[in-house]
């Protein structure tokens, strides 16, 4: 910390958050220097951006959306639980490998150098930002999600979520085009890396949901860093997006918290200048101190459902209020929410139960 004399900034991974930081820093007039190992941007997701003001501004400006999504069918282990109808829509559907491009265009637009090949690390002279996403960590604890695009009939402002606590993860059902023809349909479970074993649990939930044999047109799969810390600095280097832990675990959002927390360190590193790494992470606290706290409370609600029996996480699940899936939906779920929320005496005991099952399933075995 401290270090004095840096004159660039140097990132390291041009996904959504790298290449989100480069824009902005290059824009106000920083020297950027960027690196990613691969020219274009394809990972298996969602592909779902949750609309605010600044992550609204970057989707208008890369003209990546490909549909709005208004309808949200919610389900606990298969079992429709809320459907919402929500106006303006919450979220877009993104074309995210043309938005990563675009980002990296307008960058270089703005005088940033991008380059092909490994981050070197911390170089002298360079503030030092680690934007690599779940490759910035080791996998071995990480969730693999796998995504297939298909063909089927599939309202297109309509998205389908089941959390699944049975089978220890989530599917999802999401438009992939705007006329209804293509889905992204896709899941992740805790402990299972055979894409083969995702894509049979996905082809029968196809068959149930839609209606319809799975018609692949692409198929795609990516670790997601669920349970890594959240890391703003860690020796001598800045983080962004899933590389620092901007994730929501719950439903495993990154592409919002990715942005923002690109935004929060590139206002921070223009108030408080290149030449004190103690200011700049004192001000990257104090702007990200509101996503950092969704962050936190996705954890601690991640917990209890993992560590509560399979009965219990989902009678905790299902006894959640429309409003908290209408604020899980609109990133609007806060410690100041969910301490309001316990005043629920359903979701009062439901918490009661599933932390006495958590307790349980945590006590040191009994002496014979």
């Amino acid at each position: 910390m401290g270090i004095e004399g840096l004159t660039a900034v140097s990132i390291g991974g041009l996904g959504v958050s790298g290449a989100t930081l480069a824009y902005l820093l290059a824009r106000e007039g920083f020297r950027v220097e960027a690196f990613d190992v691969a020219r274009g941007y394809r990972k298996a997701c969602g592909d779902a951006l949750t609309l605010k003001p600044f992550t609204e501004e970057i989707a208008r400006a890369t003209r990546s959306v490909v549909t709005l999504v208004t309808r949200y069918i919610i389900a606990v282990n298969g079992e429709v639980v809320q459907d919402l109808s929500l106006k303006p829509p919450p979220w877009a559907i993104v074309d995210k490998a043309l938005l990563v491009s675009r980002l990296r265009e307008m960058a270089e637009a703005e005088g940033a150098e991008l380059k092909a090949g490994s981050w070197p690390g911390p170089v002298g002279g360079r503030l030092s930002v680690d934007a690599r996403g779940p490759l910035a960590d080791t996998v071995k604890d990480a969730v693999f999600l796998y995504r297939v695009y298909s063909k089927a009939e599939w309202e297109p402002d309509t998205v389908y979520l089941d959390f699944n606590v049975r089978d220890r993860g989530v599917y999802w059902v999401f438009p992939a085009d705007g006329e209804g023809r293509l889905v992204n349909i896709g899941a992740g479970f805790e402990g299972v890396w055979s894409g083969r074993e995702v894509e049979m649990r996905i082809a029968r939930l196809h068959k149930t949901l839609l209606g319809s044999t799975l018609e692949p047109v692409d198929r795609r799969g990516a670790p997601m860093q669920l349970f890594a810390p959240l890391r703003l600095y860690h020796e001598g280097v800045f983080k962004v997006g899933e590389a620092g832990g901007f994730l929501l675990r719950t439903g495993g959002e990154g592409n919002r918290p990715g942005m923002l927390s690109a935004l929060h360190l590139a206002r921070a590193i223009a108030s408080a200048g290149l030449e004190d790494e103690s200011k700049i992470l004192a001000y990257y606290r104090l702007y990200s101190a509101g996503l950092a706290d969704e962050v936190r409370v996705s954890k601690i609600l991640l917990s209890i459902v993992r560590g509560s029996s399979i009965r219990e996480a989902s009678r905790l699940l299902k006894s959640l209020p429309p409003s908290f899936w209408e604020r899980f939906v609109r990133a609007q779920v806060t410690s100041t929410y969910l301490i309001r929320l316990l005043t629920h005496p359903s979701v009062a005991f439901g918490v009661a139960r599933a932390l006495l099952s958590y307790s349980a399933s945590r006590a040191p075995p009994q002496a014979s």
